[in-house]
């Protein structure tokens, strides 16, 4: 019997798109709207407002703790919105947006949130060893005020932030889309962008939106694999739990009484590269297989017939889709998928092919700038850099799109349709190649998710060939 899968849990309910428009809007719009009317009164008398917040006593960082509260307002105002338009415009149960099981796993939220904030306290910890200066310590009784705040806040804003993103989000755009991938990375890049404003300067801003992108991809992978949201929420109560009241650096909230504190976001962005693969493989260690539903398409019933048409690799002839041997050569048609280890060799020897031609383009440069000393060694080596870029994505794109790139060749591996098994298409390719920003992931450590989804897919396919809808084969 077929396991109802998270993103099936869409189909309870009306899914018109003018719904998703209002509730959208009024889940963020509507509270934003009340809390202006309710501030009003305060800007007809702000004399007497700022007598109230910024009135000295022990509590000196009242007035940025105001703020917080704010948007606990905020956040708590939206989530009534959005459950009242989920029940009456939706006509669905909230549940539905959390998990295939009828009931929250509290207990689930609760091993996602130390799991979170025992990773980040250690990378924490090792940065404090590197060096010890580059945080303040201090205590006040604001502080723990900021606990309590922090906890309920983060709460309601956390879990609001899941549920709208990885449930009823990703959910609504499943419906147009049979390959999980795709809502996945829609949502995450939706929830990133969000957080732009986050940053104190646009360098930062953009650091967090790349920090949250990732952050959300990992949630959402999770929240697919679990069938369910609350290892998510728990995470993402966790981690903003943590980098408020144990380390603030963000521009926001810079002058929140945390534990420690900063002048710079390396204690928030470069850790969690490396961490949120770290965080993937302490949550499925166990059960590896639940990833395979990020490769698995939803297909109705009505659409699978027997009039695929599958490519014979050995002798490129054209079989029935659900033939075992080639009507031509003989041999067995069904493909062997390239194992995790010779793709890998296959990119490192790609590689060290474009390293090649990274030095050829430098050394052009290099005589551009010899021939005219009027040109800024920067803009040079920025110059180099989007080369070296441009190169690196059109030479995967082109040579994958033919079947093979020169470490493919070596390894005796191709690029095929995940159907067909035919060469595949430009946009297919495209997707393919533009997604390795993804599969690069951890830049510190090139290719670990790639490699652990290409190990624990059923299909050896990275996040690239789930969207695109290819497979690499052994030729």
């Amino acid at each position: 019997m077929h396991q109802k899968e998270f993103l099936d849990n869409v189909h309870c309910g009306k899914n018109n798109w003018w719904r998703y428009v209002i509730t959208s809007l009024t889940s963020w719009g509507g509270p934003l709207i009340l809390i202006i009317m309710a501030l009003i009164p305060l800007f007809i008398f702000p004399n007497n407002f700022k007598r109230v917040i910024m009135a000295p006593g022990s509590f000196e960082n009242l007035n940025t703790m105001f703020f917080l509260l704010f948007l606990g307002i905020y956040y708590t105002l939206s989530f009534i919105f959005f459950c009242f338009c989920t029940r009456f415009i939706h006509h669905k149960k909230l549940i539905l947006l959390v998990n295939t099981f009828n009931k929250v796993k509290w207990l689930k939220i609760l091993k996602g949130a130390g799991l979170w904030f025992g990773l980040l306290g250690l990378a924490l910890l090792i940065e404090l060893i590197i060096d010890p200066t580059m945080v303040k310590f201090s205590l006040n009784p604001s502080f723990f005020v900021l606990i309590i705040l922090s906890l309920v806040i983060y709460s309601i804003q956390a879990s609001f932030e899941e549920i709208f993103f990885r449930g009823y989000l990703m959910q609504g755009i499943g419906i147009i889309t049979r390959k999980p991938v795709i809502p996945l990375l829609i949502t995450s890049t939706l929830f990133a962008v969000g957080h732009f404003f986050n940053g104190s300067d646009v360098i930062s801003g953009l650091g967090i939106v790349l920090n949250m992108f990732m952050f959300g991809l990992t949630l959402g992978i999770i929240t697919l694999a679990e069938n369910g949201l609350e290892t998510a929420m728990g995470v993402h109560i966790a981690n903003n739990i943590f980098v408020t009241i144990v380390i603030n650096n963000t521009g926001v909230f810079e002058n929140l009484p945390s534990l420690l504190t900063t002048g710079t976001d390396s204690s928030i962005i470069i850790p969690s590269l490396i961490l949120m693969p770290l965080l993937l493989f302490f949550v499925f260690r166990k059960n590896w297989d639940k990833l395979k539903i990020l490769s698995k398409k939803r297909y109705d019933s009505s659409e699978i017939t027997e009039s695929n048409q599958l490519l014979c690799l050995n002798c490129e002839t054209i079989n029935h889709g659900f033939a075992n041997f080639c009507m031509e050569c003989g041999k067995n048609i069904k493909a062997k998928y390239a194992s995790t280890g010779s793709k890998t060799l296959a990119f490192l020897i790609d590689l060290i092919f474009l390293l090649f031609i990274s030095g050829i383009i430098l050394l052009l440069i290099i005589s551009v700038n010899l021939i005219n000393l009027g040109i800024s060694v920067e803009l040079l080596v920025v110059v180099w850099i989007l080369l070296d870029i441009l190169v690196f994505f059109l030479y995967f794109m082109f040579l994958d799109m033919k079947g093979q790139t020169i470490g493919k060749i070596f390894m005796k591996i191709r690029v095929v349709n995940e159907i067909d098994h035919k060469p595949i298409t430009y946009q297919q390719s495209f997707i393919r190649s533009i997604l390795l920003i993804l599969d690069l992931i951890p830049y510190p450590l090139p290719g670990g998710l790639a490699i652990i989804f290409s190990a624990k897919s059923p299909k050896k396919q990275r996040i690239g060939d789930m969207a695109a809808g290819t497979v690499v084969v052994e030729k």
